[in-house]
This record gives structure tokens, sequence and C-alpha cells, in this order.
């Protein structure tokens, strides 16, 4: 993963950005006059880079609690910021939705669990079945916390036992919906 730099960021010093290591593929239809800005903002959104010009884009799920907030504070920090509709900690994954130019909704995530036998028995315990939407978190805060700890050339910084603590979804009792507006 070769990371980025984002120029003048806060004194903290340079943001890296980097990519995913893993991708699926969507196919997002929209209209002619639209395609730049679509082709743009999942660029500027997936730290991504046109290869070859076509209808198809990509959707990625980030290795690390660090490289999903250095994608977030590059993206808040845009000249027209991309800001999340939704940050959630499902418990399989920690989770920010954000709403492309058309309007659809991308979800960028990280796996909490380091096996999926892990998450999938959390999704068939009663904290899922009690709270299956999850509990949300401050993306502000969250990410301040995390790029604090990161090394200096960007990658994960926090010790395992605190990103354990990170991944770890918070207890707020019952939920079943989604927020408002989402």
């Amino acid at each position: 993963m070769a990371p980025s730099a984002v120029q003048d960021l806060p004194p903290k010093g340079k943001v890296i950005r980097q990519t995913p290591r893993s991708l699926a593929h969507v196919v997002l239809w929209t209209t002619p006059e639209n395609y730049k800005p679509m082709t743009q903002f999942y660029c500027n959104l997936l730290n991504a880079h046109v290869v070859h010009v076509d209808p198809v884009l990509t959707f990625m799920a980030y290795s690390t609690l660090t490289a999903l907030a250095q994608q977030y504070f590059f993206l808040k920090t845009c000249e027209k910021p991309i800001l999340p509709l939704w940050t959630v900690n499902h418990g399989p994954t920690t989770s920010m939705y954000f709403r492309d130019p058309d309007g659809n909704k991308i979800e960028l995530q990280v796996d909490n669990f380091d096996d999926v036998n892990e998450a999938n028995d959390f999704m068939a315990g009663p904290k899922y079945d009690m709270n299956p939407m999850g509990t949300d978190f401050d993306p502000d805060e969250w990410s301040e916390y995390i790029l604090s700890k990161a090394l200096p050339n960007g990658e994960e910084g926090s010790s395992p036992a605190d990103v354990k603590a990170l991944k770890t979804r918070k207890d707020i009792g019952e939920r079943k919906e989604l927020p408002e507006g989402f």
C-alpha cells in the first residue's frame, strides 16, 4: 500500500492516505453532464485514480482504523469538503456513510474482527439482535485520537489492545432503526 501525503494540514503535520487492501465493484449510472463530477467525487472519496474511462466505479474497505481516519481527514479538508451522513460502529465494522453527487450512499469501512467466524458469531448473538444498527461515534474525535497515535510513515500506531478497544462496539441498549434522514 503506497501512502500519499496531503499538504497544508494542521500543525501536527501531514496526513498520509493509504490505498485499501481490497476492492469490490459497483456500476453507477449517471447523466452525461454529471459524469465528470461523479468521477472526481469518487477519485477524492476513494483515494483512487482513473485507469480506464468506463461507467464502472470501485468501492473499498480499509485495512486499518488509521487508514480510514486518514481518508476521513482528507475528505473533510478538501476544497469542497465531503462529510459523512452517518458514522457508526455496527459491531462487525466501523463505518462511515457518504452521499455522492447523484445521491447514492457509499460506505467506507474497516472490519472490526480479524476472523469472519468472530464477526458471524457476533451477528448471531444477543447484542446484535438487540441493536443491529450499531453505536454512532463522533468522526472528528475518533479520527483525531487515531491519527495522534499514527506512526510517522502513516501506518497504524495504536497498540493491539487499543485497536481492539476502538473496534469494540459500545453497548447502548436496543436500537432497531436507522438514523432520521438516512
